[in-house]
């Protein structure tokens, strides 16, 4: 399946995470009926954290979320940041005024919501950390998408960076875009555009460079973009002449020190992860690792998935197949299964994280909340725990 892309790489290109829901039958893979297992690891520096959606920022002290649970506590128009230390594992506010209640607006935790439509607010779909600061996206002055910096102790906050206008004033349309924060820049996606690009803009910045762009004319997708070893990896779907049924799928990597875009692998549709120069891909039938420098294939997992999402981490490559049972499956990198978790908070969004600890947000008695495994427990005690305040 050959794609027809013109692509404008520019000098970097660093961007975000978001989900493309889009798979297919089976892509071309290794014979069927045997599963090669031999090094599936190769030479292995420090793992990378590896989230697949913005919805929890990670620091070297721990863990930042806006609250993300169905019954929002008052005032309901505001959206709570909230920390989870790395240690103890409490979820607090994040306010630094003592003997705070943080029960209103006075609170330094909380911050108006654009959802609740009003005419400033932060988006609780993104939130990173990154050198020292918080940053968030919401909707700024003069109808613009902008950037948040927040510092780390929640004292103070500013509007960062503009990124581009919106309508909102005058049809209430709100879409929070794919971003990035990354080496002085902040990458991102407007996913109203019909052919996406990727831009960037120096932090604080007002000039604003396109890094990708498709002058096909026909309709492009950007999805999960992530950042590994020096270059970026980024899916493109493409739909020729608006035809969504005959939508085409590839990988591409960026290279920071050359500046050069190349084609990774065709018929990536779905969740992916990428470890040295092997790249773990998921589709309905299973798990497979691509070796970019010796362009071959294995299959490392051979079975039938619903919907499935993979995070790597120190020891384990971990499977979730959120529209089967929610299950989280733990294989070895030879691909052996060491064990599963399952139990009565069943994850509705898998979001990744890193080699110790994952987080979700899962579902029981109709409640849904941010929940966290710590992987640091021996496996036989794996389980959801409630990423949430007392």
């Amino acid at each position: 399946m050959q794609k027809e892309l013109k692509i404008k790489c520019l000098k970097r290109l660093f961007c975000v995470l978001t989900a493309g829901l889009f798979l297919l039958s089976a892509c071309q893979k290794a014979e069927q009926g045997s599963v090669e297992r031999t090094d599936l690891m190769g030479e292995i520096e420090e793992v990378e954290s590896d989230y697949e959606y913005g919805f929890v920022a990670e620091s070297e002290h721990g863990y930042y979320s806006w609250e993300r649970v169905e019954y929002i506590r008052e005032p309901s128009d505001l959206a709570l940041l909230v920390f989870m230390d790395i240690e103890s594992q409490q979820v607090v506010p994040l306010c630094n005024k003592p003997d705070c209640m943080h029960d209103s607006e006075e609170c330094n935790a909380y911050y108006s919501d654009i959802h609740s439509f009003s005419n400033e607010g932060m988006d609780k779909h993104y939130i990173q950390y990154y050198e020292d600061s918080i940053y968030a996206i919401g909707l700024g002055e003069d109808d613009y998408v902008s950037l948040f910096r927040i510092e780390a102790d929640g004292s103070e906050w500013e509007e960062s960076t503009k990124l581009y206008r919106t309508d909102y004033s005058s049809t209430g349309h709100w879409r929070v875009p794919e971003v990035l924060v990354a080496d002085g820049y902040v990458y991102f996606i407007d996913y109203k555009q019909k052919s996406m690009t990727l831009t960037r803009m120096p932090i604080g910045g007002t000039k604003a460079e396109v890094i990708y762009e498709d002058d096909s004319g026909a309709e492009v997708q950007v999805h999960r973009v992530k950042y590994r070893n020096g270059s970026v990896y980024f899916q493109v779907v493409t739909f020729p002449e608006g035809k969504y049924e005959l939508h085409e799928a590839a990988l591409y990597r960026y290279d920071t020190a050359d500046g050069q875009c190349s084609l990774v692998k065709e018929g990536i549709y779905g969740s992916y992860s990428v470890r040295n120069d092997l790249v773990y891909y998921v589709d309905e039938n299973g798990l497979f690792c691509y070796s970019i420098q010796e362009q071959n294939e294995k299959t490392v997992v051979e079975q039938p998935l619903d919907y499935p999402t993979v995070t790597l981490t120190e020891d384990y490559i971990v499977l979730c197949d959120i529209k089967g049972d929610g299950t989280l499956s733990f294989y070895d990198y030879e691909g052996k299964e060491v064990a599963t978790v399952s139990g009565a908070l069943r994850p509705l969004l898998y979001l990744g994280g890193n080699s110790d600890m994952l987080f979700a947000e899962c579902t029981n008695d109709n409640v849904t909340r941010l929940c966290f495994m710590d992987l640091k427990k021996p496996l036989d005690e794996l389980q959801w725990e409630d990423f949430q305040r007392d």
